[in-house]
């Protein structure tokens, strides 16, 4: 391999010999060649990416992604199919297993579409209860003697104010949720999408002695039994739920992975019945904005994202963490954690309507290119925001939540981005790091 002196050292030898030759009137050597791109990839083929992250929500995650991948012709961007398999687990009791459909061009249509069928388990499920008044005590989910807890559940020796490990939990477990995604560009940046999301949920609020499961009530058994969960119905058991969703987005972003300029926006609308296969009648709307916008120069940009979410009708509990949109999935909802607000508890603020805020300050200090790869360092000022109430009166009580940090981004090509973050929320006193990958929006 060349280095860049070396080039110009063998162009230098080559115009050279080309005059001298020329005087002695011999033909001077044929320049060298440019050696021609390689042919595109078309077919099959099989990828395998390893899956490694960690926050202090869910604790270290691990598992494996392994793709099919069809590239026709070689022309179709990013491919023609791909079926993904993925096994995915944290070390705290979340797992995602799916089994996804990706076909950007759908029978050479302009439609995208996709599908995910997935088993997601959320066993220690947050729940601190619901609107802004939603309280957190620190002392009564926490004990450091957890030998004591074996024998002895509800009792912390040193912590008086303790009602069990699993206060703030109940588990949470989803097979299958189906989600079926289609959307297409209509005029110029616009795009309309459209899918339908199915779930069947198993919901249970006992922890048995070998989770250290308290035998007085957690916080959802208390909201229960206050008739606050599911308007006094049952909370416990398996449910079902089917939305049909539809929405209109705009993008006008330069880059999707990391964008310096643009912005992307979405209304998002979903709504579910007895037609529609859901044992819940209700609906929902999202509104999502992204602005992005360099300060002077393309290294250093202001990213803000405003999201609001309102829900009504007959909501089942455990979707009041939830949001809408093309690029939400389950479990990444509610005010608080790795995708929403940094710092804050996962799902700290939940609800039928919620409101968040998320602006950082992308310093991007160096850039390197080793093997002929860039590589991209960028450092990372954030402030997260966000409330929610517990309904559509607005009459909760209590105030959002906020928090701010930093973090630092590395990215492969631009489009291949790791991100560390780490957050403190001075209003609850609760801190979390979270190693992930790409931006938060």
């Amino acid at each position: 391999m060349y280095s860049s002196r070396t080039t110009w050292a063998v162009v230098l030898s080559v115009v050279l010999g080309g005059i001298t030759a020329r005087a002695q009137g011999v033909a001077p050597p044929p320049a060298p060649e440019t050696p021609s791109p390689p042919p595109p990839r078309t077919g099959w083929r099989v990828q395998g990416l390893p899956l490694l992250n960690f926050n202090s929500d869910e604790g270290l995650g691990y598992g494996a992604r392994l793709m099919l991948v069809d590239a026709g012709d070689g022309t179709q961007a990013p491919y023609r199919h791909a079926i993904i398999a993925q096994f995915f687990q944290t070390t705290r009791g979340n797992a995602v297993h799916r089994l996804m459909l990706d076909a950007p061009t759908f029978l050479e249509s302009r439609w995208r579409l996709g599908l995910d069928v997935s088993l997601l388990n959320d066993r220690f499920s947050p729940y601190y209860g619901q609107g802004g008044a939603a309280s957190f005590d620190q002392d009564f989910a926490a004990c450091d003697d957890r030998n004591a807890l074996e024998d002895a559940p509800d009792v912390c020796p040193g912590n008086p104010a303790f009602r069990g490990l699993r206060y703030y939990n109940f588990e949470q477990r989803t097979l299958p949720s189906v989600v079926l995604n289609a959307r297409r560009p209509v005029s110029g940046p616009w795009q309309v999408s459209m899918g339908y999301r199915f779930r069947m949920t198993r919901v249970a609020t006992r922890y048995d002695a070998d989770a250290l499961g308290q035998s007085g009530a957690s916080r959802l058994e208390e909201d229960i039994q206050a008739g606050r969960v599911n308007d006094g119905g049952p909370v416990t058991g398996t449910f079902r739920t089917a939305e049909l969703t539809a929405g209109l987005l705009l993008d006008l972003r330069d880059n999707e992975p990391a964008p310096i300029r643009g912005m992307f926006h979405e209304l998002a609308v979903r709504g579910a019945a007895g037609a529609t296969g859901s044992s819940f009648n209700y609906w929902g709307a999202t509104a999502n904005f992204r602005f992005y916008h360099p300060l002077g120069t393309d290294r250093l940009v202001a990213a803000l994202r405003l999201m609001g979410d309102v829900m009504g009708g007959n909501v089942p509990f455990y979707l009041l963490s939830s949001f809408g949109g093309v690029e939400w999935r389950d479990g990444w909802g509610g005010v608080g954690g790795v995708f929403t607000a940094r710092g804050i508890l996962k799902h700290r603020l939940q609800g039928e309507v919620k409101a968040l805020v998320n602006g950082e300050l992308r310093w991007q200090f160096l850039s390197v290119l080793p093997l002929k790869q860039r590589v991209d360092f960028t450092l990372v000022a954030f402030l997260d925001a966000g409330r929610a109430w517990s309904d559509l009166s607005f009459q909760d009580r209590g105030m959002g939540r906020y928090a701010g940090g930093g973090g630092l981004r590395v990215a492969w090509e631009k489009n291949f981005i790791v991100r560390m973050d780490y957050g403190v929320s001075p209003q609850d006193g609760t801190t979390g790091f979270y190693l992930d990958f790409n931006h938060l929006f």
